[in-house]
């Protein structure tokens, strides 16, 4: 064996004890040997049409991650794993979140991206402890009233799905700083949208909005808006008040704003030309 394979070799073996280690595993048959050491499964592209039913046989599992999978459905061992913090689930064909996702009541991340999704059970809104929840490229037209109770949560990924309509309630989560709800069906957002004071990045391109409430000016900490491609829109001028705002993302048939003179060497306009579609640095 040559020097550079030896090397190889140790490093592997190095990179798989420091897994073991900090308790992440990768295969389901060595997390069933060591269950009390297993923290985290991360078993991912393995073309898994289920997840097997014993996750509540590791009674310190914090995190699961079983990405880019054919998964269908999941499994009731699932909601008897109570120190469960992550759940990562995405690019898989779940069509059902059951009511049960409310007993991980100490989940802090829900990923469901890019899923077979239509409905969000109510009982989502029972997990107090959420800060982050992404159910973008799914199949929804709505959500329930009940996300309104998340106090916690700071992002919300909803890009890419059918949705027609938001539930007022949405407007009650004070520590929202990241909503993506771009290309969906919106053809208007709830009045009372500036009741999201610490929204930071608001992401709404591709709808089909009319207007946008100039009740928007009551996010003060709101950076970047983007509204290009959602039809003839003319942007409010509570806007321009906005003395954290830099990016602001709009396309030839937006009417913009009139600008501050104290803030228009901050706020940049960003007129976006048809076919560009990778405008924003977070894309």
């Amino acid at each position: 064996m040559t020097r550079l394979k030896q090397l190889l070799l140790i490093l592997t073996v190095l990179i798989a004890n420091k897994s073991f280690a900090e308790g992440v595993f990768t295969d389901l048959d060595e997390a069933i040997h060591d269950k009390y050491h297993v923290h985290c499964l991360r078993i991912t592209y393995r073309m898994l049409k289920e997840i097997p039913d014993v996750l509540d046989q590791f009674p310190n599992l914090v995190e699961i991650n079983f990405s880019s999978n054919r998964i269908e459905a999941l499994p009731p061992s699932l909601f008897r794993c109570k120190k469960l913090k992550k759940v990562i689930l995405f690019r898989n064909r779940i069509s059902v979140l059951p009511e049960d996702i409310s007993k991980l009541n100490k989940l802090e991340v829900l990923t469901l991206g890019s899923n077979n999704l239509s409905i969000i059970p109510a009982s989502i809104g029972d997990i107090s402890s959420l800060t982050e929840l992404n159910l973008a490229n799914n199949h929804l037209h709505t959500l329930p009233t009940s996300i309104g109770k998340l106090e916690h949560l700071k992002t919300l990924r909803l890009a890419l799905n059918e949705i027609d309509s938001l539930p007022n309630e949405i407007t009650m989560l004070k520590g929202l700083d990241f909503l993506d709800i771009s290309n969906n069906r919106l053809e208007s957002i709830p009045d009372n949208i500036g009741g999201l004071t610490g929204l930071k990045f608001l992401y709404m391109g591709q709808n089909r909005l009319h207007v946008l409430p100039a009740s928007i000016g009551n996010c003060a900490e709101l950076q970047e808006l983007d509204v290009v491609r959602c039809g003839v829109l003319s942007l409010p001028n509570a806007i321009s008040e906005l003395r954290k705002l830099e990016d602001v993302y709009i396309d030839d048939m937006v009417i913009p704003f009139y600008q501050n003179t104290r803030m228009k060497f901050r706020q940049q306009i960003h007129v976006i030309s048809a076919g560009n579609s990778m405008y924003r640095s977070s894309q």
